[in-house]
């Protein structure tokens, strides 16, 4: 009996720590990590494309990050987030989703539409969580975003070694060349590996300049963004070089003596780049005489590769609706040739959304990027060195991925999408740490929000349930009846048209 007695407060602590360990964990946070660094590396779904199976781990994701709105003051703190944001920016989102939603329900296609409407309220509600996260951990929290994303680019460093290694010694046997094009796994399309590219490539050189004390450990953490850097020149993706440019020209603008610093070891990743290009894709397969297949793009480095069509159909689509749109993803209700987005985010708002939904949105994207861009500013000269880095490559990131949004589906596929929503929720959280809460959220807004991401969630559900099951039939239904030459062009699934 007395040993019970005794054991009892020892159980009641013990309790009490797990209740603690629970509610201040950075639940929200542990699942977009895992989802981050498997979504390269990772194949979710062997008997699907790698953006399906990306899709349906993405959705997984969010399911996730809702339930970890149940543990006791996680809803809270992320509501303080919400109440934090500016009232015009809290009125705006607010007035373009109900516009939003508005467009939904008198589209073509209105379970569609829903889904599309649902996923981007609920990739919002994301970014909001990962903000309270990084606002209860504070700036530690940093150095595991950076090496979140390192790990993530060292481990498809890894495969994509073994993949160049395979087919040296196996592609002289079989009379095969040599093929840049199958170091690039992980996607269905290079170029989302170029929107990847662009959120961590801005971070990998951090661990070098932070922590490279020693030459050996200098090189070793040198070779991941090296290889990632010759990735880049390797590919066709001219969307990641605009992207890198102009987060580039953003550090230079916002960054002061730290930016420049940070530009410099840029600079010398390039060129670490192209030696390796020079050394492992020009050299060595020539000296082993296997004949190489290149994926540059020189000879229409500045066509537009058909963008302006669908820019111009994007267009015509908002000023024949211009209130209201065609509704959200109804971009991808008649078919063509192309895509089935228009590789612009305003004009996919313009087109989808309407007018009023489109500039309130735009709107909150362009205040939000330059309150970010001044808070660097402003805090250039503050913090340790490793901390303005960190702010830098945060910056860079940011305006990288705005501006390919502006040329490719950056808001569009799986991995990009919650790539983009951490950074933006990460650099949220920056802002709001170093302020006090401009006001609490009453019992009465508590209600209307939880409602509102309730019917977001709905939404999803109500959207993909009837998908879920049939994706690779519906995908070989359509290529089997699809004009010659026309192929799976994604938007939410790999088949991206959507039909009843």
């Amino acid at each position: 009996m007395r040993g019970a007695v005794l054991h009892k407060p020892l159980m009641r602590k013990f309790l009490d720590y797990w209740k603690k360990l629970l509610r201040l964990s950075p639940w929200a946070l542990v699942v977009v990590a895992l989802f981050v660094f498997l979504a390269p590396n990772f194949d979710f779904a062997h008997a699907l494309t790698w953006h399906d199976g990306q899709r349906l781990a993405q959705l997984g994701a969010i399911v996730a990050v809702l339930l970890t709105l149940l543990v006791p003051g996680s809803a809270a703190r992320v509501t303080t987030v919400w109440a934090g944001l500016p009232r015009a920016i809290r009125y705006a989102l607010l007035t373009a989703f109900a516009l939003g939603l508005m467009s939904s329900a008198v589209a073509q296609l209105p379970r569609w539409a829903l889904l599309d409407w649902g996923l981007f309220l609920l990739l919002i509600v994301l970014g909001l969580s990962i903000a309270a996260n990084r606002c209860v951990l504070g700036d530690r929290a940093d150095t595991v975003l950076v090496l979140l994303f390192f790990g993530t680019a060292a481990a498809y460093t890894v495969t994509t070694c073994l993949v160049y290694g395979g087919m040296l010694l196996v592609a002289p046997d079989l009379g095969q060349g040599f093929d840049i094009g199958e170091l690039y796994t992980g996607f269905s399309n290079v170029r989302f590996f170029g929107y990847v590219q662009t959120m961590l490539l801005p971070f990998l050189l951090l661990p070098a300049m932070c922590w490279g004390t020693t030459h050996l450990r200098c090189v070793m953490l040198w070779s991941v963004p090296a290889v990632w850097w010759m990735l880049v020149v390797g590919s066709e993706s001219r969307g990641t070089w605009v992207a890198l440019l102009a987060g580039a020209i953003a550090v230079i603008l916002f960054g002061g003596g730290d930016g420049r610093r940070w530009i410099k070891w840029q600079c010398a990743g390039l060129l670490c780049g192209l030696l390796c290009y020079g050394i492992f894709v020009l050299g060595i397969p020539q000296l082993m005489d296997l004949p190489t297949l290149f994926m540059h793009r020189t000879g229409d480095i500045i066509s537009l590769s058909l963008r302006d069509v669908l820019w111009s159909k994007a267009l015509g689509f908002a000023l024949q609706h211009p209130l209201l749109g065609i509704g959200p993803m109804h971009y991808a209700y008649e078919i063509n040739e192309i895509a089935a987005h228009p590789h612009n985010a305003l004009l996919q708002w313009f087109s989808e959304w309407g007018f009023p939904a489109g500039f309130l949105l735009t709107g909150v994207w362009a205040v939000g990027g330059l309150s970010w861009a001044a808070a660097v500013r402003r805090a250039a000269a503050q913090g340790n060195a490793d901390a303005r880095l960190f702010r830098m490559a945060l910056l860079a990131a940011l305006t990288g991925a705005s501006a390919q949004a502006m040329v490719d589906g950056v808001l569009v596929m799986p991995a990009s999408q919650m790539l983009f929503a951490l950074l933006c929720g990460w650099a949220l959280g920056m802002a709001q740490s170093a302020t006090e809460p401009v006001r609490l959220v009453g019992g009465t807004e508590r209600v209307l929000l939880a409602c509102l991401v309730l019917f977001a969630a709905a939404t999803v559900v109500y959207g993909v349930i009837p998908e879920i099951g049939y994706l690779a039939e519906r995908q070989q239904n359509f290529l089997a009846h699809a004009a010659p030459g026309l192929r799976l062009l994604p938007r939410f699934w790999a088949l991206g048209w959507i039909a009843d």
